[in-house]
């Protein structure tokens, strides 16, 4: 088994307080996070703020990505990336690349796109993870109050 699931899609990646709900009430254990993220908004914010869900959330995170010119006015950053539990980059499977001089990202990843990635699921590094660093514990525990 690959574990509990649990399914979000790109917006819902900026409100972190979802993810501590997936864990805490359903178990999940992977995230997946299909995504069309623009060029501008995944080179400023893709990497960033799926490394920081998996952190917090102490899951694995997938998140399967467009890439490439829709039309004249719709571009999609690419970048298809897989995070363990303990934000280390496990798959890139490319995409737009901030090579430019104004930040358009005009350049494609050297990785071949469209392509396929894969890498492995250990649930006994999540285990691992959530027991050396007990944040959900923690988490119920606290009254967070300003």
């Amino acid at each position: 088994p690959i574990g509990k699931l649990a399914l979000t899609i790109c917006y819902d990646m900026r409100f972190p307080e979802m993810y501590v709900e997936l864990v805490q009430r359903g178990g999940a254990e992977v995230i997946l996070m299909p995504s069309a993220f623009t060029v501008p908004t995944g080179i400023a914010h893709w990497h960033a703020l799926l490394r920081a869900r998996a952190i917090e959330s102490q899951c694995y995170v997938i998140a399967a990505a467009q890439v490439g010119q829709h039309n004249e006015k719709r571009k999609s950053y690419g970048h298809s990336l897989a995070y363990d539990p303990w934000g280390e980059l496990l798959a890139d499977a490319g995409g737009y690349e901030n090579d430019s001089q104004d930040g358009g990202g005009d350049e494609l990843s050297p990785v071949n796109v469209p392509s396929i990635v894969t890498c492995d699921i250990d649930l006994d590094l999540v285990q691992s993870v959530r027991e050396r660093m007990p944040i959900q514990q923690h988490r119920e525990s606290s009254n967070f109050t300003f």
